[in-house]
């Protein structure tokens, strides 16, 4: 065999397997957690949770603010994680997050998360109280590494690492 024959051979089959992972995978997601108080998360991110102990730290956190924090909720690791999603500290009322009821879907190694991001309509009087809205999703354990927090319009508001 040629050397040039090999060549492409392999090219070919690296091309073949590449396009396994550009298929798109459906992935059901569900609520575990929404609030406009989310104890101390006061900047944006997207956290994935794959572990019993970094679970209990970040659920601990997200309900610090309240008096009596229901039980935590049962995760099945390693066979699924939670999707912290964090808004930020917002200085009004009228913000939040909730999903859309889409499936995510994980495409090139990148979860992307369907959900309604809620802002105040700009020109119309808020309350006056500091917010910051999260949302803890469960899903499926999956092939990413990336995530990706899209809002209803399809505009990408946050995005992170595993």
């Amino acid at each position: 065999m040629s050397r040039r024959f090999i060549l492409l051979t392999v090219l070919a089959l690296q091309g073949c397997a590449g396009t396994v992972d550009s298929e798109e995978a459906a992935l059901p997601v569900k609520v575990v957690y929404a609030s406009g108080q989310c104890g101390s998360l006061n900047r944006p991110e997207a956290v994935w949770i794959a572990d019993t102990e970094a679970w209990r730290r970040w659920y601990m956190q997200v309900m610090s603010l309240r008096m009596e924090p229901p039980p935590l909720p049962a995760v099945d690791f390693p066979r699924e994680g939670v999707l912290l999603i964090a808004m930020g500290q917002q200085t009004t009322g009228g913000y939040g997050l909730s999903l859309t009821g889409a499936p995510a879907t994980v495409q090139n190694g990148v979860l992307t998360v369907p959900v309604e991001w809620r802002e105040p309509l700009p020109g119309y009087v808020q309350t006056q109280v500091m917010t910051n809205p999260c949302l803890l999703a469960k899903l499926p354990e999956g092939a990413f590494s990336r995530m990706r927090v899209v809002d209803q319009d399809g505009r990408t508001r946050l995005e992170g690492g595993r």
